[in-house]
């Protein structure tokens, strides 16, 4: 076997083996990057100071299209081999392309001296003393900014502990708002705190660090502390347009609306407004928009929201509120404003897939977010921010979460119920609070909830039924369930008179079978032969009352036909039974929403399949939930339509789902 290589293969000279670095040549060649940078991440990793273990590495980052990790990797590799002028090469590539001018000039300093370049690339004055420049008046040294760049380098590729090491004691107001955004998104977020009070104070000017702090205060619980530090802030004047977005985004984030829109004007009037570019600017022109949006000035968030885009066209959130305003023709009263990575420490969100179901839990509670501020994520949030703060609330169900500041005065619970009531969000979400708090036996059985159902509040019931999937057995013996069996793939298969064979045998051996003879209804009428396939159910019905097949299918030929009260009457009580299989509830809640479709409710009708499709999680399930829509399409006005809504419509709550009353 061969020698494992020792700790001291690098100083006695040891290199990769030809046939390592052949092999990461060839999956280049290939384009396999994703395998080109593993290997060649294990070959710096074992032999650090070899320039084509280094270089192929930088470029398999580079052609895989992760130019941040890209620069990483060209720095640290600079940053071993000093006197490599591939390194240096590499770093005054990757930096330029990444916006890190103070690396560019280091590095090409350091090819001057080694005499691969004749003289050191000019640095204009008076670009790098505005480069030096701080936001409170005060001058950097070129070793700060370095140290900057580096740690914004760390922070691009979500490595946030080594970003806090390379920021510890740089005194400038960059630095240390940096350095408090890396300790949030590891995750340390008492310490982050600490430091962006600390940097606040240091510059009381500094926005970027009291916005940070009141959303810390938030996030840790303290509504009171971060309330307090609301004041200050919008009272403030932004010097940049950084100062502004954090100012504006922390205001939207605990609904100072009014406020944020006063200190977005005041921002327009600043001098450096007019000057602003990219995504600072697009982002302040976002929140400047969602401030707007929820005072109702809809022209007016539409224009800035456009103006967002046009500097920063992949902004998501603001084509995502233009949209909204466009379908509804008014402005949003929940604009999304915040992405994942304002919201959440990325740092500990990013390994949360990691875990294994039986710590996740415990993980994201140390986290030590609030409820309420997970509500707050949820009112402000994109489409994912949105998402997860709302697995995490339905998380905390059952249990209290007790933030480091202190118990949080609204539990996710109450926090949930809430939401169910606004316009934010879809129906299955909505409806999904209101089941998350039953499975939880968090709702009283038959409790009424108010749901926003698309056009306003209604009343929803969930009941106490319990949901099963396990197999019924239909009582007969082997040969007569094989046949059953195969007449229902006849039936399928249009293989009528086949079907109506195995049917009558049964029927023969064990008259009045329920399964068979509802089956044999259900062949009627796919034959066309209405009366006696109505014949046929109540037949069932009249041998087996219990049996709730027979009079959701005699109900679902009654509906179109106008008997609107017999239909109800043959569906009145099923909802309130302590267990239903699944498919039972699909075919319950499918006639329920077709009897409502045709009293004229649409919204009661939209609810009871939302709650459906909240229910259909296996491949199989899909079929029930597509013939429940497929009977509420047949309950269109035929002329026997009427408009009443049937107060009865309570009893229409199956399986432990909610239901309009």
């Amino acid at each position: 076997m061969p020698k494992k290589p020792s700790k001291t293969d690098q100083a006695k000279g040891r290199q990769p083996e030809s046939a390592q670095l052949k092999a990461v040549e060839r999956l280049l060649e290939a384009r396999d990057f994703t395998r080109a940078v593993m290997r060649a991440r294990a070959l710096v990793q074992r032999f650090p100071d070899h320039g084509a273990a280094n270089r192929m590495l930088v470029e398999a980052l580079d052609q895989a299209g992760s130019a941040g990790a890209a620069t990483l990797a060209a720095y640290q590799w600079a940053h071993r081999r000093p006197n490599s002028q591939a390194a240096q090469e590499a770093l005054v590539q990757f930096a330029g392309e990444g916006g890190y001018p103070l690396l560019v000039v280091r590095a090409a300093d350091r090819l001057a001296d080694l005499g691969a370049i004749a003289e050191p690339i000019p640095a204009d004055p008076a670009v790098l003393d505005g480069l030096m420049q701080q936001p409170d008046g005060s001058h950097a040294t070129r070793e700060d900014l370095e140290r900057v760049e580096i740690g914004q380098i760390y922070m691009a590729v979500d490595d946030f502990a080594a970003a806090v090491r390379e920021l510890d004691g740089v005194a400038t107001t960059p630095a240390r708002n940096n350095r408090a955004l890396a300790l949030f998104h590891s995750g340390r977020s008492e310490e982050a705190l600490a430091a962006t009070l600390d940097a606040w104070q240091q510059d009381p000017g500094n926005l970027c660090a009291l916005g940070l702090a009141l959303q810390l205060r938030f996030y840790r619980g303290d509504e009171t502390g971060a309330r307090a530090l609301a004041v200050p802030l919008a009272q403030a004047q932004a010097r940049r347009a950084e100062d502004a977005q954090a100012q504006l985004g922390a205001l939207l984030l605990i609904r100072e609306d009014q406020a944020a829109w006063d200190a977005f004007e005041r921002s327009n009037q600043a001098d450096w407004s007019d000057a602003a570019t990219g995504v600072p600017e697009a982002m302040r022109l976002l929140f400047g928009a969602g401030a707007a949006s929820r005072l109702g000035r809809g022209d007016q968030a539409r224009d800035l929201w456009q103006r967002a885009l046009a500097q920063h066209p992949g902004l998501a959130s603001a084509r995502e509120n233009l949209a909204i305003l466009e379908r509804d023709g008014v402005p949003p009263l929940f604009p999304a404003l915040f992405a994942l990575g304002r919201a959440f420490p990325m740092g500990v969100m990013g390994r949360i897939h990691e875990t294994g179901a039986a710590a996740l839990e415990s993980r994201i509670n140390r986290l030590g977010m609030s409820d309420h501020y997970l509500e707050a994520l949820y009112l402000t949030g994109d489409l994912t921010v949105r998402g997860l703060a709302a697995y995490l609330l339905q998380r905390r169900l059952g249990h209290a979460v007790r933030a480091p500041a202190g118990p949080t005065t609204r539990p996710a619970a109450t926090i949930l119920r809430d939401l169910a009531r606004l316009p934010i969000g879809t129906i299955q979400e909505r409806l999904g609070f209101i089941n998350a708090l039953r499975q939880r036996k968090l709702l009283a059985a038959n409790e009424a909830v108010e749901c926003w159902d698309g056009t306003g509040l209604q009343e929803v019931t969930v009941f106490s039924t319990a949901i099963h999937r396990e197999t019924v057995s239909t009582g007969l013996p082997t040969k007569l369930q094989t046949r059953l069996e195969e007449s229902m793939l006849q039936m399928r298969a249009h293989l009528f008179e086949a079907a109506e064979a195995n049917l009558n045998a049964i029927l023969a051996r064990v008259p009045d079978h329920p399964t068979a003879l509802g089956n044999l209804a259900a062949l009627r009428g796919q034959q066309g032969r209405t009366r006696e396939c109505r014949d046929l159910l109540r037949r069932v019905i009249a041998a087996h009352p219990d049996y709730l097949f027979a009079r959701c299918n005699l109900a679902s030929i009654l509906i179109p036909a106008g008997e609107l009260d017999e239909a109800q009457g043959l569906l009145d009580g099923l909802a309130q039974r302590p267990r239903l299989h699944l498919q039972e509830v699909f075919e319950l809640y499918g006639v329920l929403a077709m009897l409502s479709r045709a009293r004229g409710d649409e919204r009661a009708a939209a609810t009871l399949i939302a709650s459906l499709e909240q229910l259909a999680e296996q491949p199989g399930d899909e079929r029930w939930l597509a013939l429940a829509k497929v009977r509420v399409e047949r309950a269109l006005p035929q002329g026997r339509i009427n408009s009443t809504v049937s107060a009865s419509t309570k009893g229409s709550a199956g399986a432990g789902r909610p239901k309009r009353r």
